[in-house]
């Protein structure tokens, strides 16, 4: 009996905690509560507070109120730089490594939640052979046609999951159709997602309606303390740069609130100060909507429902609906005792609700591809929207419409012209 629980013990996953939630929704405060109670130290997983300085605009938790908490995976990418998955999983890793010799617990918190696939397992059958000649020439070829269309050919299912430019992702599918012979779309179909740590998972959640009263008032405090400084800082860094509109889909310049008062800042003249503020609430409710969505479509999936919902709603019942709740939950947890808490409150279980297979590559019509003849994309090719949400923000975007303009302005030029000229020939003929 001893023994077999020595063994459970030695055998047993490092601890891991998540905080998941949306912007502005306290996931910070939480992190730095539990921290202090666990003896843990925390890890960053925002992909915009990853970058040097502008505190404000990213949301960083401000120094002074961290209460000497370690913070890991912040602060740290210069603006030039983009910041990916890969790299995200290696430090992270690192960061967890670190934080676990010294004999704490790392706290994951953050609102770019499809970083916390690091977490998974999500391996494939290994190499059983090497790709042929011909096949090491698709691999390494400079033509990203050639290597989508190869995979397409032998892949179509999980094709349609990468953009044709995505060449890294791309490649690395089509490797792994040559090395192990399976395609990647029916190996990730009959995956079970496993975790590397023996994680608890918190989701901070508020209704919509007292959350987007939250985000607006949190725009015009951050503009009023220091964020209109900062994304004026953006901007002269976006000028001296020579940077252009179309490279703010990646990088630092994703950041809320850039793309927003670009126009303004530009002197644009059809829009105001006025209008770049409301652009700026707008698209931070957006962007909680679609954290809330990933939370439910994506990682409540995948770790088959066990997560504790806690109800930010009421700020005023923080301490006992948001903080109590969560110490008894971690309490437990790291005493490797049953969890006696239940999940989410009733009026609030049915966030919980998921459907297991809402995942499946060959059910889902969120890959599917649409293309814009009028736009092109940096290749100076037709540009591609994956998924229907992208497709239709693509279709209202500044850009599309701005091109629609130039395309019907031409146009018109063209028929003006054809039509001048043909009344100067039937001049000469008369």
């Amino acid at each position: 009996m001893l023994r077999s629980v020595f063994t459970s013990i030695l055998m047993s996953k490092p601890k891991v905690i998540v905080i998941a939630g949306t912007t502005g929704v306290g996931k910070s405060q939480l992190s730095i509560q539990l921290a202090k109670h666990v003896n843990g130290e925390i890890i960053n997983s925002d992909s915009m507070q990853v970058y040097k300085n502008i505190p404000i605009i990213t949301n960083k938790h401000p120094l002074e109120e961290r209460e000497g908490i370690p913070h890991h995976v912040m602060n740290h990418v210069n603006w030039t730089e983009e910041y990916y998955l890969h790299r995200f999983e290696k430090e992270c890793l690192a960061s967890i490594n670190e934080i676990h010799q010294k004999g704490k617990i790392p706290i994951i918190v953050g609102g770019t939640h499809y970083y916390l696939q690091m977490l998974f397992d999500k391996r494939i059958a290994n190499k059983n052979r090497e790709p042929t000649e011909e096949e090491n020439k698709i691999l390494n070829s400079d033509d990203p046609d050639l290597i989508y269309d190869t995979l397409a050919k032998h892949d179509p299912t999980i094709a349609g999951k990468f953009h044709p430019n995505d060449t890294r992702r791309v490649r690395r599918m089509l490797e792994i159709i040559y090395t192990t012979g399976e395609n990647p779309s029916k190996a990730y179909a009959e995956q079970k997602p496993a975790l590397k740590f023996d994680t608890l998972f918190f989701w901070i959640y508020s209704s919509p309606e007292q959350l987007d009263r939250r985000l607006d008032d949190r725009v015009d405090n951050m503009l009023k303390s220091g964020g209109m400084e900062e994304i004026q800082q953006l901007y002269h860094y976006y000028r001296t740069h020579n940077f252009t509109s179309e490279q703010c889909e990646n990088g630092v310049w994703q950041v809320i609130g850039f793309k927003e008062f670009l126009p303004w800042l530009e002197s644009d003249a059809n829009s105001s100060l006025e209008q770049s503020v409301e652009r700026m609430k707008v698209r931070t409710r957006q962007y909680a909507k679609k954290q809330v969505k990933w939370i439910k479509k994506m990682l409540i999936p995948d770790i088959n429902g066990n997560i504790y919902l806690l109800n930010a709603t009421d700020l005023t019942q923080w301490t006992e609906n948001v903080f109590t709740r969560a110490i008894s939950i971690v309490d437990a947890f790291i005493k490797d005792e049953p969890i006696e808490e239940i999940h989410a409150e009733p009026e609030l279980s049915s966030l919980l609700i998921f459907n297991p297979h809402s995942q499946n590559l060959k059910d889902s019509e969120s890959w599917k591809h649409f293309t814009c003849s009028i736009c092109r994309d940096q290749n100076d090719k037709c540009l591609i929207a994956i998924g229907e949400s992208n497709w239709q923000i693509h279709l209202k975007s500044r850009r599309h419409k701005s091109n629609i303009g130039r395309l019907r302005k031409k146009e018109n030029f063209d028929k003006w012209q054809k039509k001048r000229n043909g009344n100067m020939n039937e001049g000469i003929t008369h």
